[in-house]
Order: structure tokens, then sequence, then C-alpha cells
């Protein structure tokens, strides 16, 4: 489709809007961005931002879409096998990602309770995380690394459980911490009651 049919040019405006809110909240902060900045930044009226993200929050939950895809695609090129290399993969794509831009991530992390702006977004990311850990739970299984008994479904909500924490934590701390090391300690401790003995 052509950037000059009125879709292409709607897609093209919205991105557009998307990258200069962004832009903003990165420099500035979510509290202190507003609509209007965001119109004179990308160019447009107010009317074409609230079009496009009729909430303020809206851009966050689209960045923390695009954030949580990036970090799973890139786990998946690197195709590693196994759990512990799946997993190990995902660990190292979050924090790179996660570590190039503190700022939003403690944005998302203040907006992302169940019942606040970015609740519903979290259980969509969330999901997307779980189908890729019970990819690699099912992965750990038929080599070897995980007992054929733990139910897959409920080491994936586990170990996501643990992603979420220690992201969390890492947050908290003023991002001062590796982030994949403190994942890699909780995963080491979870591996080693699982492992077949």
């Amino acid at each position: 489709m052509s950037s000059s049919t009125p879709t292409g040019r709607s897609l093209a405006n919205r991105e557009k809007i998307y990258q200069a809110a962004i832009a903003l909240i990165r420099r500035d902060g979510f509290g202190a961005t507003t609509m209007q900045d965001i119109a004179r930044a990308a160019g447009v009226a107010r009317a074409s931002v609230f079009n496009h993200f009729p909430g303020k929050a809206l851009f966050l939950a689209e960045y923390y879409r695009r954030f949580t895809r990036q970090v799973i695609a890139a786990a998946r090129e690197i195709a590693a096998p196994g759990l512990r290399g799946q997993v190990e993969t995902l660990f190292a794509a979050l924090d790179a990602a996660a570590t190039a831009d503190k700022a939003l991530i403690a944005e998302i992390a203040a907006l992302t309770m169940p019942s606040g702006p970015l609740g519903e977004t979290e259980r969509e990311v969330d999901h997307e995380m779980l189908t890729f850990l019970r990819e690699a739970v099912d992965q750990g299984q038929a080599s070897g690394e995980i007992r054929h008994e733990i139910e897959p479904a409920f080491l994936a909500e586990f170990l996501l459980g643990i992603l979420t924490n220690t992201a969390q934590a890492w947050v908290n701390s003023g991002q001062t911490i590796s982030l994949s090391a403190g994942l890699l300690a909780r995963f080491d401790v979870v591996i080693q009651g699982i492992a077949p003995r």
C-alpha cells in the first residue's frame, strides 16, 4: 500500500505522532508531557493526536507492546536450544532493551498496576511472554533439562513471575544492578530444584 493512500497517510501520521510522543516522554517524563506538546512536536493538530491516541497512557501502552515483541523476537532469532538457552537469551535481550531505555521502562513500571492505565496492556504482553516461556519449557522437557512430571504451564507462569518481580526490583533499585544477572541468579535457583537428579 502506498503512503499516498489515506490509510498509508493515516498510518504514517500515527507513527509520526507516536515517535514524537515517545521522544518527549523520554526527555521530559510522562507527567510533564502534554497532548499539545506531542501535537506541536509531531507537527499535527491536537485533534489528530487524540484521533490516533485518545489518552496519553496509550503511547506507553504501544511502546510496551513494541518493546515486548522486540525482546521476544531477539530471543527467537538466536534460537538457543533448551530451556536454559532460551531463558538466558530472553534475559539478555530484555536486559539490553531495558537498559537502553531506562527512563521509559521506569515510566511504564509506575503505570502497570492491574487497575492502572496500562493494566490491560500488561496482561496482553504477559500472554506473549508466557507463550515464549511455555515453548522454552517444552523444549527443556524434550531435551531432558526438566523433569517430565513438571507441568509446563505452571513453570512458565512461575518463570514469568520471576521475570516480573525481578524487573520491578530492578526499576525500584534505580536500575543500578544488572537485570540479566538478577534474572539468571533467580532462574538458577529454580533450575537446581527442577533439574533431573
